[in-house]
């Protein structure tokens, strides 16, 4: 008799994987439900009446039956998985499970067969297996890492022989353990490993660099946690790895130490420059100071006097021209202190014309173009003028001596179109001093490098290199900037932008050769270390009629300041022993609050200058300096007393 399925309630949807088949007790199928499945691919009136076999391959047919026997007698249901031949010759991987259906003599008159489609899942599982064997053949051959997998707690489940390699730990050692095994102990007091789980947790990784151990020793390491989650976003553990930073470390320390010696073998010979340079420039100025001076003695002892000042005034140029070498060094230095003045570019280029004239020679055509209503500069002339001799020689030596060679000027500001560099829009208004050359020109490597000291494109032995960086360093430190644009077979030329004079600045001190100050009977303190320097300064001085005092070093200054009661001036090295000129000038101030201020110096804190020099009661004279420019600060610092 046919079996029936009754049911109390509608039967609910099967799910889409499912298939239902109700068998008698010979096997044969009596009623089915396998929904929109791939099971469907059968259709109801092909299977009903037929072997539940029919649906199988032939060689799965006595598996199935045996499974179904053994389900009958044991009295309990069985389960197998199977391949499904379909109707289209396709097979797929399917669970069978044979459930007895008993009557009220618990005897089976028929049986229930569930089959679930599991082909998806055997495929993703053979994949998931096939990957995680992979995974596993690529990580044990990995050495150079320690891999580890970590639960979520952090104890390791499973490692690599890297760990072994890079820890020494054996896979009973570290398997089972927290992965805090592999830190110091100040590392797990401080609950780094813990600290390093939660960042994990959080954000999904966490990376660091710590110390690591290796047995009694410890290696730099950097320990890289990554978060595994499963398809629903729950936490399954960490992956763990460790890379041995020993190598790279020693490999950054070998090329810090490389740089380093590049970097002192470039000192050594830009000093080697340096040096050698300055040492022809000072030769051939102390050649004309000792020569001049032999002369002049000669001449004195033949009574020649006017011969022997000739002479002496000579050797005094020659020592100026290297005091100003000195100056151009310190500009370069950027130690060499503003001057607080005006410039008239106009007068500048009017003077230089017959000097530059001199310097380049009959075969250079010198071509000088102004405006004589061009706005002064807040610059130092001595330094301006240096400059443009500077540009006007490396002009002549690139044209070899043949050529033509122009100064011009203009005032221009910072949004002008020709404008190629960068200027402060604060500013306003700019002088642009052009030189130029109708050399061969530059390349655009030996344009990018002229400003850098010590770079020279002149034979050996011929120049310092640092001709135009002290021209940038000149211009640079007014608030000004430099261009320079050349192409090779252009000639080159060379635009210096230098701020205009906006504000009132005092006009220059009067040069020397003016007549001899009025300073008799002012009570001047001189304080200078170099005894040459302290007793020719105080000679002059006396010679005009101060009172003169001399102190060797700035305690024994304090103690001569405290001699008397009142004083006019002190005249000051900046750089003196015991107590130096900044302080001995503070001190003796707070004594004496009118007190007038020299400090002569070599170079200068320009910062401390430029805060205690606004007060018009400090000079500074910049050494070499001759007298006059001695005795002129003096006499105004006195008469503005």
């Amino acid at each position: 008799m046919p079996l029936a399925l009754h049911h109390d309630s509608p039967s609910p949807a099967l799910p889409a994987d499912h298939a239902v088949f109700i068998l008698d007790r010979c096997g044969y199928i009596v009623a089915m439900d396998a929904g929109e499945t791939q099971f469907g691919t059968f259709r109801t009136q092909d299977l009903i009446g037929k072997h539940y076999a029919s649906a199988y391959s032939n060689s799965e047919e006595n598996a199935l039956l045996q499974a179904a026997l053994n389900a009958k007698d044991a009295d309990q249901s069985a389960r197998l998985e199977t391949w499904l031949q379909q109707r289209h010759g396709h097979r797929i991987r399917v669970e069978v499970s044979m459930h007895a259906l008993k009557d009220k003599n618990r005897q089976p008159h028929g049986f229930a067969m569930v089959m679930r489609d599991i082909h998806t899942h055997k495929r993703l599982q053979d994949r998931l297996r096939e990957c995680e064997r992979r995974f596993r053949l690529f990580a044990q051959e990995v050495t150079e890492a320690a891999i580890c997998m970590l639960d979520e707690w952090g104890t390791v489940l499973d490692w690599n022989v890297g760990v072994q390699h890079l820890t020494g730990y054996s896979p009973q050692a570290i398997i089972g353990h927290s992965f805090s095994t592999l830190f110091n102990d100040a590392q797990r007091a401080n609950a780094l490993p813990s600290q390093l789980l939660g960042m994990a947790r959080d954000d999904g990784r966490a990376c660091m660099e710590c110390e690591l151990t290796r047995g009694d020793e410890s290696f730099p390491g950097e320990v890289v946690l990554e978060a595994v989650h499963d398809s629903d976003d729950g936490l399954l553990g960490f992956a763990l790895i460790i890379h041995d930073r020993t190598r790279q470390q020693t490999a950054e320390r070998r090329l810090r130490e490389a740089r380093e010696q590049i970097v002192h073998a470039q000192k050594i010979e830009a000093i080697g420059h340096l040096t050698g340079g300055i040492a022809h420039d000072f030769n051939n100025a102390l050649q004309g100071i000792i020569s001049s001076l032999e002369l002049a003695a000669l001449c004195l002892d033949r009574r020649h006097t006017i011969q022997a000042k000739r002479h002496v005034m000579v050797s005094l140029d020659a020592a100026l021209r290297a005091g100003r070498l000195t100056q151009r060094l310190l500009s370069l230095a950027r130690r060499q202190t503003s001057s607080s003045q005006r410039t008239s570019i106009a007068k500048v280029l009017a003077s230089m014309r017959e000097l530059l004239g001199r310097t380049l020679g009959d075969d250079i055509l010198l071509d000088v173009s102004f405006a004589d209503d061009l706005p002064q500069l807040a610059c130092d002339s001595g330094q301006l003028e240096s400059a443009l001799v500077n540009l006007a020689v490396n002009a002549r030596d690139a044209m070899a001596g043949h050529g033509h060679l122009g100064i011009s000027c203009r005032v221009c500001s910072p949004e002008d179109s020709s404008v190629q560099v960068p200027l402060d829009l604060a500013q306003g208004a700019y002088v642009e001093i052009t030189v130029t050359d109708d050399g061969p020109g530059m390349s655009e490597e030996t344009r990018s490098r002229v400003f850098e000291p010590f770079f020279t494109t002149k034979p050996e032995g011929r120049g310092t290199g640092l001709g135009l960086s002290m021209v940038y360093g000149f211009v640079t430190q007014y608030g000004g900037a430099v261009d320079i644009r050349s192409m090779p077979g252009a000639g080159t030329s060379v635009l210096l932008y230098l701020p205009c004079d906006n504000a009132n600045l005092e006009a220059a001190a009067p040069k020397s050769h003016t007549p001899a100050p009025k300073l008799h009977g002012f009570r001047i303190l001189v304080a200078e270390d170099n005894e040459t320097i302290r007793h020719s300064v105080a000679t002059r001085l006396r010679q005009l009629g101060c009172e003169v005092a001399e102190a060797a070093c700035g305690g024994e200054a304090l103690k001569v300041l405290a001699t008397a009661a009142s004083w006019d001036l002190l005249l000051t090295d900046l750089d003196l022993p015991t107590v130096d000129g900044s302080q001995l000038c503070c001190q003796a101030r707070k004594h004496f609050p009118k007190l007038r201020v020299i400090l002569m110096t070599g170079y200068a804190d320009s910062e401390w200058l430029d805060a205690n020099e606004r007060d018009g009661t400090i000079e500074v004279l910049i050494k070499p300096f001759d007298m006059g420019e001695l005795l002129a600060k003096a006499q105004m610092l006195l008469q503005a007393a």
